[in-house]
């Protein structure tokens, strides 16, 4: 009986459940419409030809394209997480 009370010890202490753990899970949520995402000016290195004035003014005008999308993604980036502070 002395031999089987350290034993019935260690089983009671198997009687009892897990532990429930409760984790949040961070889910992805849409902040903008997906439909609202300008699209990627076109690329334009296949328009140049060699010529330093003809590619410049194609580099040039890529440039104000790259620039004006840029701004409209951060606009949309701004309604989902707000404005970024002054630099």
């Amino acid at each position: 009986m002395k031999r089987a009370l350290p034993l019935l010890a260690v089983l009671a202490g198997c009687a009892h459940g897990p532990e429930v753990e409760i984790r949040e899970v961070p889910v992805p949520v849409t902040c903008v419409d997906p439909r609202r995402i300008p699209p990627e000016p076109p690329r334009v290195a296949n328009r140049f030809n060699g010529d330093a004035r003809h590619d410049l003014v194609i580099v040039a005008e890529s440039a104000q394209q790259l620039r004006a999308w840029g701004q409209e993604m951060r606009e949309l980036l701004e309604l989902c997480v707000g404005k970024a502070p002054p630099e």
